[in-house]
């Protein structure tokens, strides 16, 4: 096997070289602009220094904030609110361990004054 050892490469015209049939690299490469058009397979660890945008992932394994364009369907675990609250705007089921406020704003729920007019005729 042949070892070529060069301190730059460039084609004929002075610019940067095409490798239209891949490159095996054993090592580190660096890249200072430029973009990925095909695929990107990393069997290790990815370190990205700036931001990361991505679209379409099944799965975000997030330490962090995380932005999201629709939605998050939380699947397992938990969801842990740091701050103050939270806004449900889908129907369904909301449970806690507490409320706060007088509950004016709530549907289907009996007032224990209801119950107490009925249990002890009070007015």
């Amino acid at each position: 096997m042949s070892q070529l050892y060069v301190d730059n490469i460039r084609n004929r015209t002075g610019g940067a070289i095409g490798i239209p049939t891949g490159a095996v690299v054993t090592g580190v490469i660096t890249a200072t602009t430029g973009n990925i058009t095909g695929n990107l397979t990393v069997s290790g660890d990815a370190t990205v220094g700036g931001a990361l945008t991505y679209e379409d992932v099944i799965n975000v394994d997030s330490v962090g904030v995380i932005t999201a364009r629709s939605g998050v369907k939380i699947t397992g675990g938990e969801l842990t609110l740091v701050g103050t609250a939270f806004t449900v705007s889908q129907a369904g089921v909301v449970t806690a361990t507490s409320f706060i406020g007088d509950g004016s704003g709530l549907s289907g729920v009996e007032s224990w004054n209801q119950f107490d007019t009925w249990l002890y005729g009070g007015g």
